[in-house]
């Protein structure tokens, strides 16, 4: 899988609650890898592409009612979390606090702290959670997530790098590593996005979440099934002949046992003919459109007259 791929997966999993469907369940993802594997810069994309996203370093239940209006008005739509680590580097019962309130964002709603009047009424507040995270949290914490829920909410995508050198060679060049995409699936401009899945290709995604923990797979699938139908719809409003059914089968090792491994782009020079076609005919069609419109305006040009 290429990392342009899980990019867009994380983007569209941000744009999965403009779904239609009846369900209200958030849900979220989980980037799982070693150090080292990028896993804050492919959950940041998110923050930095999307008005609607807002980036945490730190998150306490004290900050998360202060979002709260913003979050049950739309205005928020995705919490990133780049080091989900960091909220249990306090108190236990604080952070089992800050996770049963993420826990809530992401499924039944969050409508007040313990600490709050329950009887003043309340907006619900639902939003995606994406973080990232290493091995050793989810195993130092595994069972108690298994136990309260928190497991069966999230989307737990496991990842690692092709070339376990490659931000090595990028420091020895002096010179980063180019993210080139493509398509970055954009905020339609309508309220929704149609959900033309099929009921195959859903059947499909139950049976790739087989390996998701948690027991109950109902809101992890709900999350898959969102992506693959921004996808489409991407793909179909961008012109890309391409089938979203592939980009989630190339994903779908990211669910497994395994993880999959993340080939990057080998240097900076590295051309994406995709990018370059797409720049090219936009470039063609504005200058098409340009011309149309210098003609509507001064109409047919006149012809010089011959001198005698």
């Amino acid at each position: 899988m290429n990392a342009a791929d899980l990019l867009e997966i994380m983007c569209a999993a941000h744009l999965g609650n403009m779904v239609e469907g009846p369900f209200q369940d958030r849900g979220g993802v989980m980037l799982v890898g070693p150090p080292g594997v990028l896993k804050t810069t492919f959950v940041n994309v998110i923050d930095q592409q999307y008005h609607d996203a807002i980036s945490l370093s730190d998150v306490n239940v004290k900050a998360l009612i202060q979002l709260r209006d913003q979050i049950s008005s739309g205005k928020i739509n995705t919490l990133v979390l780049p080091e989900l680590a960091k909220i249990y580097e306090r108190n236990d019962s604080t952070a089992k606090n800050v996770e049963g309130t993420l826990r809530a964002l992401v499924s039944e709603g969050f409508q007040a702290a313990s600490f709050e009047d329950s009887r003043i009424n309340r907006l619900t507040a639902r939003a995606m959670v994406i973080a990232a995270l290493t091995p050793p949290t989810v195993d130092a914490h595994f069972t108690g997530w298994e136990e309260s829920g928190f497991n069966r909410r999230f989307l737990w995508c496991l990842i690692r790098l092709a070339d376990p050198l490659a931000l090595e060679k990028a420091a020895v060049s002096w010179q980063r590593i180019n993210f080139r995409m493509a398509h970055v699936p954009l905020v339609p401009l309508g309220s929704t996005i149609p959900n033309k899945t099929t009921q195959r290709e859903r059947q499909r995604c139950a049976a790739l979440v087989k390996y998701q923990p948690g027991g109950d797979h109902a809101v992890q699938l709900q999350v898959l099934i969102r992506i693959l139908a921004v996808l489409r719809w991407w793909y179909a409003e961008s012109g890309q002949p391409r089938n979203a059914m592939d980009t989630i089968e190339r994903f779908a090792p990211a669910l497994g046992r395994t993880g999959v491994s993340l080939e990057l782009p080998s240097g900076p020079d590295e051309v994406d003919e995709a990018m370059d076609a797409q720049i090219q005919m936009a470039a063609h069609n504005a200058a098409s459109l340009l011309s149309r419109k210098r003609w509507a305006k001064n109409g047919k040009p006149k012809r010089k007259r011959r001198k005698k």
